[in-house]
């Protein structure tokens, strides 16, 4: 009998090692499927958002990155229920402990939670989207993604910043209507700020009228005498450019700027000082 008992309770143990081992393979097979669907459901999303035309692109991409956030975390969400589905925990009872947790959780979640509902804020204001180049507490970029938690920022220089939502504060959007580029010129205490002026007026307006530098929308505008610095007048000219064109714009602006006052000989000073020697 002491036999019998022995190999029954051995058949019990190698069963119980058998389950657990099924139960590791089932949920491996579970988070597997779960990633599949997940970036399948992605793919579907950007899709859809793609050949609509109901949102302008920035706006498309942006709302296709918010769902492809929100379709990721449902999925990890039945992920979970499944899980403890095999290991015989009913998540209704699981729910019915994070019920009773989440004031105690909601003190140290404070931040997420203030994350979220700005990310939320931040979309059906239409504050910045997806493409757009921006300056956040700072950091100043293009936006590559906008999350239900952070913003991811790409920096001209290749750096990326991420940002949580509910330090955003005060966004400055250069991608809205259009750009303004902004030339300041220095030249010599000795030249006429007259003759320099009309100069300027008459080169920027051929330089608008051939269409020489693109991304023009308007002729620029020689605003006049900017600041009388140092060793030099600073005379500024304005330029309203189409989005993330004012850049290159005051960059072509100076080069033919320069090359005029070459042919004129007006002279672009460089800092200078004057020495008085005094004898006993």
């Amino acid at each position: 009998m002491s036999k019998i008992v022995a190999m029954l309770l051995g058949l019990e143990e190698l069963t119980g090692i058998f389950k657990i081992i099924y139960n590791i393979v089932l949920c491996i097979v579970i988070a597997v499927l779960c990633m599949a669907a997940i970036k399948l459901i992605q793919k579907a999303i950007k899709r859809s958002f793609a050949a609509g035309t109901r949102f302008n692109p920035g706006k498309s991409a942006t709302m296709s990155t918010v769902c492809c956030s929100v379709a990721k975390y449902a999925v990890y969400f039945f992920m979970l229920c499944f899980v403890l589905s095999v290991w015989g925990i009913n998540p209704a009872s699981l729910l019915a402990i994070g019920g009773v947790a989440s004031v105690a959780v909601g003190l140290g979640a404070q931040s997420v939670i203030q994350d979220i509902f700005a990310g939320i804020f931040i979309l059906t204001e239409d504050q910045f989207g997806v493409g757009d180049t921006v300056r956040i507490e700072g950091c100043q970029g293009t936006v590559e993604s906008i999350g239900m938690r952070t913003t991811r920022l790409r920096s001209p220089d290749g750096d990326v910043y991420i940002i949580p939502n509910g330090q955003i504060k005060i966004v400055t959007n250069m991608s809205k209507g259009f750009n303004r580029a902004v030339v300041d010129i220095g030249i010599a205490y000795s030249e006429s700020i007259d003759r320099v002026t009309e100069l300027l007026k008459a080169e920027l307006e051929r330089i608008y009228k051939e269409g020489v530098v693109p991304g023009m929308l308007d002729r620029p505008q020689v605003l006049g005498v900017e600041e009388l610095g140092e060793s030099s007048i600073v005379i500024r000219v304005r330029a309203d450019c189409a989005i993330g064109e004012n850049w290159n714009v005051e960059r072509e602006l100076r080069r033919l700027i320069k090359n005029a006052f070459d042919r004129e000989g007006i002279e672009i000073p460089f800092p200078q000082q004057v020495v008085h020697i005094t004898k006993d």
